[in-house]
C-alpha cells in the first residue's frame, strides 16, 4: 500500500472562477524566498521545462515574459515533446536537472519527491496554508506527497468535451448528441451523408486512456472511479471490460479515418487536423478542452481563429446508458522545483498568482485553478464555456492514469482497439499495477 497521500483527485473539487483579478495578482500569495533567509542567492536566470508545445507553448512562454518583466529574473522555456519523463529523469540523475519542470504525472510526483528530487515548497519560503486561499479546495492537494506540497496545479482543462463543427454539422444534417445512444446515432448518420465520423490520435495513447477515464466515469459513477485508479483498483473488476467494450463499440474501422491501423498511427495534433485542418477527412474528435487553442493555432488552423462557436465548438461528453449527468473528468498539470534558490522560489510563488493564472487564460488554453482570474479574460466562446461545464459539475475527479504509479495504462487500451483478447491482458496488468502501488 502506497505511503502517499492522495487527497483531491478522491474528491469533488467545484472550481468557482471568482468576480475579477486584484491589482497586485490577488490572493494572499507565499512568501517567496523571504520566508527561508537560509536560500542561495539565484543567478537571476532560471530554466523551466514541459511538454508543452503550439498553443499551449505560447500561452506558456507568456506567462514567462510576464514573470521577467515583473522581477527581472530571466526564464528560458526548453520544450521537450519526446519522451519527456525520461529525458527529465536522465537530466535529475546526471546532476543538471531544470529549474524547475511540468511533472508528467501523478505517480511519477510521487517517485521523484521520494527519491529527493524535488524541493518541498516549504523549504521555498512557500507555506500551503498562506496560499490555499488562492484555489478551490482540494486543487493544491494533488501536489501533496506525504503531507509535504512539492507541485503547484498551474492549469486545468476538462476531459468531458467532444469536438466538432457545427457549419459542418449543419451541412450533413445532424446534430450533436446528448446521451451514448444518440453518439452512436450521429456516427451511423454522418457514414450515410457521405463523410467520416471520428478521427483517432491513439499513437499518442493517452489519448485513449482519457476516454476511458470519462466514460467509466459515467458508467460507474465516482465511487467506482476513485476505487479503480487507487491501490485498491481491481481492473479485472467486470466494470473495466464493460467500459473498453464501448470504446470498440464507437471506434472501429468503418467509425475512424484511416482505419484502427491508421488511428495507432496518428498523432494527437494530427488526429486533430484531420477533422479541424484546411482538408478535413474526418468530423468528430474527442478530447479535453485544450483541443480549441490547438485547432486555431499556427500547428493546425489559424484560420480558425474568430470562428468559435461556428466553425469549431464542442458538445459534452453523453450520459451512457442513463448515467453520468454532470460527471466531469479533468486533466492538470502540476509544476515542482528541481533547484532551491531565490530566483526558484521568486517563481514559484509567481505561479499561485491571480496575475499569472490571468496572463496565462488569456492565451485560450487553459481554465486558471485560481479562483480570483475573472472568467472575463478567457478569449473565447469555447474555453468560457469549457470553465461553466467545470464549475457547473456535480462531481469532478481528477485524470485516473495520471494517478497510476507508473504502469501503461494506454498500452492496454492500444490493445483493446487492435482487437486482442484483454482478460490476460488485464490480469496482467492489474499483477503490474498492485507491484508498482506496492513499491510506492
Amino acid at each position: 500500500m502506497s505511503k502517499f497521500r492522495l487527497v483531491a483527485p478522491f474528491m469533488i473539487v467545484m472550481l468557482v472562477l471568482a468576480a475579477c483579478a486584484s491589482d497586485d495578482g490577488g490572493g494572499t500569495g507565499g512568501s517567496g524566498d523571504g520566508g527561508n533567509t537560509d536560500l542561495p542567492e539565484g543567478d537571476g536566470s532560471i530554466i523551466v521545462t514541459s511538454l508543452w508545445g503550439g498553443a499551449e507553448e505560447e500561452a506558456f512562454v507568456a506567462v514567462l515574459d510576464a514573470f521577467t518583466e515583473k522581477t527581472g529574473i530571466e526564464a528560458e522555456y526548453e520544450a521537450n515533446r519526446t519522451d519527456y519523463a525520461t529525458v527529465l529523469r536522465t537530466r535529475i540523475t546526471g546532476g543538471n536537472p531544470p529549474d524547475v519542470a511540468i511533472i508528467p504525472g501523478i505517480g511519477t510526483l510521487r517517485s521523484l519527491a521520494r527519491d529527493g528530487s524535488l524541493i518541498p515548497m516549504s523549504e521555498l519560503g512557500i507555506a500551503q496554508g498562506d496560499i490555499e486561499g488562492n484555489y478551490a479546495p482540494g486543487i493544491l492537494d494533488v501536489g501533496v506527497v506525504d503531507d509535504e506540497l512539492y507541485g503547484i496545479m498551474v492549469k486545468l482543462n476538462s476531459k468531458a468535451t467532444v469536438w466538432y463543427s457545427p457549419e459542418r454539422f449543419g451541412e450533413l444534417g445532424v446534430e450533436p448528441a446528448e446521451d451514448w445512444d444518440g453518439l452512436l446515432q450521429l456516427t451511423e448518420d454522418i457514414k450515410d451523408a457521405g463523410s467520416t465520423p471520428w478521427s483517432l490520435g491513439a499513437a499518442d495513447s493517452w489519448t485513449l486512456t482519457d476516454f476511458f477515464e470519462v466514460a467509466y466515469l459515467k458508467m460507474h459513477g465516482p465511487e467506482a472511479y476513485d476505487t479503480l485508479f487507487s491501490p485498491d483498483g481491481d481492473w479485472t473488476d467486470p466494470t473495466v471490460q464493460a467500459t473498453i467494450d464501448k470504446m470498440t463499440e464507437l471506434y472501429t474501422d468503418e467509425n475512424v479515418d484511416g482505419g484502427i491501423d491508421g488511428a495507432l498511427a496518428t498523432a494527437f495534433v494530427d488526429g486533430i487536423a484531420k477533422v479541424f485542418g484546411t482538408s478535413p477527412s474526418a468530423e468528430i474528435y474527442y478530447e479535453g478542452g485544450f483541443v480549441g487553442g490547438i485547432a486555431t493555432g499556427q500547428d493546425v488552423n489559424p484560420d480558425l481563429a474568430g470562428q468559435e462557436g461556428e466553425a469549431i465548438a464542442w458538445f459534452d461528453f453523453p450520459t451512457i446508458d442513463g448515467n453520468g449527468e454532470g460527471l466531469v473528468t479533468y486533466g492538470g498539470d502540476v509544476m515542482a522545483a528541481l533547484v532551491a534558490d531565490t530566483d526558484v522560489a521568486a517563481f514559484m510563488e509567481y505561479l499561485t498568482t491571480a496575475e499569472a493564472g490571468q496572463v496565462w487564460a488569456e492565451g485560450g488554453t487553459i481554465i486558471s485553478p485560481i479562483v480570483d482570474v475573472d472568467t472575463s479574460v478567457y478569449p473565447t466562446v469555447l474555453i468560457q464555456n469549457e470553465a461553466e461545464q467545470v464549475t457547473s459539475a456535480e462531481a469532478v475527479r481528477f485524470d485516473g492514469s495520471d494517478l497510476l504509479p507508473g504502469t501503461d495504462l494506454g498500452a492496454v487500451l492500444q490493445s483493446a482497439l487492435r482487437g486482442e483478447d484483454m482478460g490476460p491482458i488485464l490480469e496482467e496488468f492489474q499483477t503490474q499495477t498492485s507491484a508498482a502501488w506496492e513499491s510506492e
